[in-house]
């Protein structure tokens, strides 16, 4: 009776472990795909699923890829998608879109590359409850920081009626991902030079790129200079062809900062007249009494609108500039940031410009500009 007891006893313990392993293993398993909620925080968050993916994503940024047959990416469908992910960035012209649309089918999508940056999949599935569509976000699926996203439903018009419910959220998780592919590739603790400057002069702190150069006047105003970018074009003269980088594009994020005095400073039609004032003094062409200033044109009037980075609250703004005075030989777009220091009596500016031609697409520059203002932290 003893060893009978004893075996009983024995095989508790046993079970007992064996239990406990099973359920690491499952908390291991699910570690693998852990959910986390985005971090924009806006009403109605969704959850994202990390995959485990650490493959190069591929692909020009700026491309939003749907895999869907044509019975699924019907008009009405691409339509929706077109009206807000190939909508315009107000008020940059020419017109120019947050994301290029593309339409692949699930055969021409495994052929050619499933490493894209940005992909949604539509599906068809009867096995899906009639009424309750599904959809789940991915991160890392097939690539590294590559999103996809499985829209699944019974039949057209509960996927039609999913994708009209979920199409602006899932248009602020793509937006965020492409500035922050950019932030990713920014050395955490590289530039410190740089940065002791920036925190000295300005208050502020900014994960910089690897390349770049780095010019300060004085204590107003400095600039972050990147690498120009270039493509080359295949030029026909007397029957024959050569080639020459023609185009490129030139861009930056300069640092400027002033005495804070007044509540009304901080109203977008002075922050304005202070930016003109500026950019005439220290943003120069290298023509002479040539200087860079806002475009004012009543089709593109800049656009402000209130935003938080990390602690600080201000005005983000875009627009347009122009190289004026003399001649006006070029212009482009521009991204800023305006805020009041917290620490200090001064009001600071990040103005990021982008001056190239309407041949090339500026999707990575702005979001290279994007990558460094969005990475503002404010010291003492």
């Amino acid at each position: 009776m003893k060893h009978w007891f004893s075996l009983i006893i024995l095989s508790l313990v046993l079970f007992s472990c064996l239990d406990e392993q099973s359920g690491r293993k499952g908390s291991d398993a699910k570690a693998k795909q852990k959910k986390i909620f985005d971090e924009s925080k806006h009403e109605g968050g969704r959850e994202i699923i990390k995959a485990g993916s650490i493959s190069q994503y591929t692909g020009k940024p700026g491309r939003l890829i749907v895999v869907a047959n044509n019975t699924e990416y019907t008009d009405e469908i691409a339509e929706v998608f077109d009206s807000v992910f190939a909508a315009p960035i107000r008020p940059y012209y020419p017109p120019t879109p947050h994301f290029e649309v593309f339409n692949r089918s699930p055969e021409d999508f495994v052929r050619l590359s499933t490493g894209l940056r940005n992909v949604i999949e539509l599906i068809i599935d009867e096995k899906v409850e009639k009424g309750n569509p599904k959809m789940h976000i991915y991160e890392n699926y097939y690539a590294k920081t590559q999103l996809y996203t499985k829209l699944r439903a019974h039949d057209i018009n509960d996927l039609y009626d999913l994708i009209l419910q979920e199409i602006e959220y899932l248009f602020k998780v793509y937006d965020r991902q492409e500035w922050k592919r950019e932030f990713y590739r920014h050395p955490a603790k590289g530039n410190m030079d740089v940065r002791k400057k920036l925190q000295s002069k300005f208050g502020i702190d900014l994960r910089l790129p690897t390349s770049y150069r780095y010019e300060s006047v004085n204590d107003e105003y400095a600039i972050l200079l990147f690498p120009d970018r270039t493509r080359q074009m295949d030029l026909q003269t007397n029957d024959s062809y050569s080639s020459s980088k023609v185009n490129f594009i030139q861009s930056g994020v300069m640092i400027w900062q002033y005495p804070y005095t007044d509540k009304q400073q901080m109203e977008p039609d002075n922050l304005l007249k202070m930016r003109d004032t500026i950019l005439k003094y220290y943003a120069l062409h290298e023509l002479k009494g040539v200087y860079m200033g806002t475009q004012y044109h009543p089709a593109a009037m800049p656009v402000f609108e209130k935003l938080k980075i990390g602690d600080v609250t201000g005005y983000q703004a875009r627009g347009l500039f122009k190289f004026t005075g003399a001649s006006e030989p070029s212009g482009g777009r521009f991204w800023s940031f305006h805020f009041k220091h917290p620490h200090r009596n001064t009001i600071v500016a990040l103005s990021g410009y982008i001056d190239g031609p309407p041949t090339m697409s500026p999707s990575f520059d702005i979001n290279r500009i994007r990558a460094v203002l969005y990475s503002l932290k404010v010291v003492d």
